[in-house]
């Protein structure tokens, strides 16, 4: 989650390990803005510490390489979320929060991209 608005949205994205980017570009950690591709991706590398667990104070890494997609965000009611946990159809648990350095990253490659739409840039 990015971020809860006030009209009862929430600002999300879903990390997938799904890798789209091209053959000719090196991954690396961090933005990955080419417009002229279309393409933008936030990317955390497998195995690297990027959040912290709130309570334990434990580290969270994914296993495998791990790819925000610009493109892919989108606002949801917060109670679609709230009635999906309820019914069991959706489990939520907190991993970690992303370390500042991480996330202050992450939404500066969003609000920077053409492909994040206008009206979530502003959310941000």
């Amino acid at each position: 989650m990015l971020k809860e608005a006030e009209n009862a949205m929430i600002l999300a994205f879903l990390p997938t390990s799904k890798d789209h980017v091209p053959a000719d570009m090196q991954l690396k950690e961090g933005c990955m803005e080419i417009p002229d591709r279309q393409i933008n991706i936030y990317i955390f590398l497998a195995k690297q510490n990027i959040a912290i667990h709130p309570d334990t104070q434990l580290p969270f890494s994914f296993n495998l390489n791990t790819f925000i997609y610009g493109a892919d965000i989108d606002s949801y009611p917060v109670t679609v979320f709230q009635e999906q946990i309820e019914n069991g159809e959706t489990k939520v648990e907190l991993m970690g929060r992303l370390t500042e350095e991480q996330f202050s990253a992450l939404k500066d490659c969003l609000k920077g991209s053409k492909m994040t739409k206008r009206r979530f840039k502003r959310m941000l």
